[in-house]
């Protein structure tokens, strides 16, 4: 591991991977502009994907092996920000009419979909923003014809109630608790 960084990530084998602190700082940006822009928004979120371009669903595993109040400061911040991201990726490929999308840039959604189902949340909070990662990019795996109406708009599923969950348990909570932190 990387001497000046005491962050990794875990891979689906089980390898634990060094994570820089260029690479931390470049999660960091992401998820607050991810945050920032979308406060407020449910499923009609921005997040164009030719801007925001890491793998973030190899980070949901960060860890840490030097604890301080730092580290578990950023481990939950890639955490609920990771999550919140991936949320937002699966709303903007369910929000592609007529065509069916099954790659984030160039990643495979069955990428994404596995890395989903390894990570495990560190707070029994996070269990529903996972399982509404997992409903929803096996959804999109699944997408058919059938799924959309004569206009190519999606008609079988209603991700709202998972997308408000994101909007106030994590984007929303982020600034409140910066607020009082």
């Amino acid at each position: 591991m990387d001497a000046m960084s005491s962050y990794y990530r875990v891979e689906l084998s089980g390898e634990r991977v060094a994570v820089s602190y260029a690479e931390l700082a470049a999660l960091r940006k992401d998820i607050l502009r991810y945050f920032d822009d979308n406060l407020g928004e449910t499923v009609s979120i921005y997040m164009p994907a030719d801007e925001f371009t890491l793998p973030y669903w190899k980070y949901l595993s960060l860890g840490f092996t030097r604890p301080s109040a730092e580290s578990v400061h950023y481990q939950r911040l890639v955490e609920e920000g990771c999550l919140a991201l991936l949320n937002g990726i699966t709303l903007e490929l369910l929000d592609e009419p007529i065509v069916i999308t099954r790659h984030w840039a160039a990643e495979p959604v069955e990428t994404l979909l596995r890395y989903a189902e390894y990570y495990q949340p560190s707070s029994a909070r996070l269990v529903p923003a996972r399982d509404h990662v997992l409903r929803t990019l096996t959804f999109v795996q699944n997408l058919s014809e059938r799924d959309f109406d004569q206009y190519g708009l999606l008609t079988t599923a209603d991700h709202l109630p998972g997308a408000k969950w994101f909007a106030e348990e994590i984007v929303r909570a982020y600034f409140s608790w910066r607020l009082t932190v």
